[in-house]
């Protein structure tokens, strides 16, 4: 057995069934793609519409195009994960 597959083996999540994971302001699915890899299912949620299409495009997970607020239903799901939009103000 060659380094990266005795790494690969010794590294190998014990999990065999993965649980649904949630993705806040996924855009087009970067932070799931490397659940995914892993054998996650994975659903986001993101407003812009472009970048929910590229998530259903690339990714086998559900993305949901929505304004995400305090009231925003979610599924249950044991792991959260989120990129939230950095932005800056103009301080002029």
């Amino acid at each position: 057995m060659g380094y990266i597959d005795k790494i690969d083996h010794l590294l190998k999540p014990a999990i065999t069934q993965h649980p649904l994971v949630i993705d806040l302001f996924a855009g087009c699915g970067g932070l799931s793609l490397g659940f995914e890899a892993q054998g996650f299912q994975t659903h986001g949620f993101e407003m812009d519409v472009d970048s929910c299409a590229t998530y259903r495009q690339n990714l086998t997970g559900e993305c949901t195009q929505t304004l995400l607020t305090t009231d925003t239903n979610l599924p249950s799901a044991p792991i959260l994960i989120g990129g939230p939009p950095c932005q800056i103000e103009n301080e002029s």
